[in-house]
């Protein structure tokens, strides 16, 4: 509320339980707070973590069983011109992975065996890049997990399938990846 007056807030909590899943939703009686909280909030050290703050633009459920929506969710830094951008046969995955996770070797080849055999399902998997924290460098893409698929129908099913989707607890973003770029490693 330092950033103006709140309209809304949602604190999600699991329903068995009782305890909050760790995110929450909240909204702003003046709109153009917004930009200033998520600048002002992103990264911010809370406890042990450090909060991520993003535009989050839910989509509502559908009247068919089953179906939803895509969720949207804007990142700072990311730009997605409607929604993930042109569809492409590379799948760039946020939010999944952090640094430290990378750094075990162990936990490294256990998600990237997780994210492989999770992406098989919607189609064959070329290739799949995580770039890992090298200690002293800044490594391009590092908290970025990229899937390459062998068409855009695969990759267009895991987008919409993998999108809002958990994993370790955070919320799953994803965009399409140029191609071009992925080969060349310019992540």
């Amino acid at each position: 509320m330092s950033f103006g007056q709140l309209r809304a807030f949602n604190l999600v909590k699991d329903s068995a339980t009782g305890l909050s899943k760790g995110y929450a939703f909240c909204e702003y009686a003046d709109v153009t707070m917004t930009d200033q909280a998520i600048a002002g909030l992103n990264g911010m050290q809370l406890g042990d973590k450090k909060l991520i703050v993003q535009r989050a633009s839910v989509g509502a459920k559908n009247a068919q069983i089953g179906q939803q929506a895509p969720v949207q969710i804007q990142v700072p830094g990311l730009t997605m011109v409607g929604g993930a951008g042109p569809a492409t046969e590379v799948l760039c995955l946020l939010n999944m992975v952090t640094p430290e996770e990378l750094r075990d070797e162990e936990e490294y080849e256990d998600i990237l065996e997780d994210i492989k055999e999770e992406c098989n399902k919607y189609g064959v998997v070329r290739s799949v890049e995580i770039p890992r924290p090298i200690e002293g460098v800044d490594v391009p893409g590092c908290g970025k997990v990229f899937v390459e698929f062998n068409s855009v129908i695969d990759c267009q099913k895991a987008q919409q399938s993998l999108t809002g989707r958990k994993f370790n607890n955070r919320v799953v973003v994803t965009s399409y990846f140029d191609p071009d770029k992925y080969h060349r490693r310019e992540f």
